[in-house]
């Protein structure tokens, strides 16, 4: 029996050409850029501290999850993730966006000085869907609550967002993003005092 050698050069254009043909994944985030603040944002004397956001356990997965229109079954995109844990990348752009209307920080209730006025933020994500080419879909329910001589009242609201999106993982992204950021601008309005309006693609579920 003979036994076959490789040459070491071969064996590594073997090793090399098996690692290209693996297919490589893309990383997505849903942080926004640094955006200007709003010519109308409340430069306000207070804080904020949202706290972690909680969202449903078939999206809460590495991949990015697709729906199917009018078809309960879904598809896991192992070639398309998220840059971090899902939940915290709604977290972080929420937290962006909130910041950057409001003109304040977002701080752990610990970290802010007791002299501090805050307000307690809190959001539930009741559906997060990506229909390819379609739309990017979020509802939502948040909750605000007062703290250390806040002027303002307890609150909880819910609004369901969509947005047409076109084909391509990162005009879904986008879609996504747009819907935090539309989200992000409800929960500012109430913050604020102002009267929550229904724009292009919201429905509001009411508050209490």
């Amino acid at each position: 029996m003979k036994r076959v050698f490789f040459p070491t050069s071969l064996a590594l254009v073997l090793v090399l050409a098996g690692c290209a043909s693996a297919p490589q994944s893309n990383y997505y985030s849903l942080s926004g850029t640094a955006e200007p603040a709003p010519a109308t944002a409340a430069r306000g004397d207070f804080a904020i501290s949202l706290s972690s956001v909680e969202i449903p356990e078939q999206v809460d997965r590495p991949q990015i999850v697709l729906s199917r229109e009018g078809d309960a079954q879904v598809t896991l995109l192992n070639e398309s993730q998220w840059a971090s844990p899902l939940a915290d990348e709604i977290r972080n752009a929420l937290s962006h966006d909130l910041t950057r209307r409001l003109g304040v920080l977002d701080v752990s209730p610990r970290a802010a000085p007791e002299s501090l006025p805050l307000w307690a933020l809190g959001v539930t994500i009741q559906r997060f869907e990506s229909v390819y080419g379609r739309r990017a879909l979020l509802e939502a329910t948040w909750r605000q609550a007062p703290r250390r001589g806040t002027q303002g009242a307890q609150a909880i609201c819910r609004a369901e967002i969509e947005v047409p999106v076109q084909e391509g993982m990162s005009a879904l992204v986008a879609g996504h993003q747009q819907a935090l950021d539309t989200l992000a601008g409800l929960m500012a309005d109430k913050l604020s005092g102002r009267a929550l309006e229904a724009g292009q693609g919201v429905t509001l579920k009411g508050c209490a």
